[in-house]
């Protein structure tokens, strides 16, 4: 049986100028299953920018802002 490595849904962290990928966390099928997963890697990531995607298109994303632009 040969290994799946395309899924519908992907969730990744990204430097912190989202040029690039640092990590792949999971590929998901099932969008449910998608979600919780990246509400989890958002609870254990906090300070990472993380997104939720369906091929190039970003379900859910969370990019946080530079302290600079926070006044700080």
């Amino acid at each position: 049986m040969k290994t799946k490595t395309h899924f519908a849904f992907r969730i990744d962290i990204w430097v912190d100028t989202g040029n690039s990928i640092v990590e792949h966390v999971a590929g998901v099928d099932d969008f449910e299953v998608a979600e919780a997963t990246y509400r989890a890697a958002v609870v254990r990531w906090p300070r990472a920018r993380i997104t939720l995607r369906q091929g190039i298109r970003a379900v859910r994303s969370r990019r946080l802002k530079h302290r600079s632009m926070q006044g700080g």
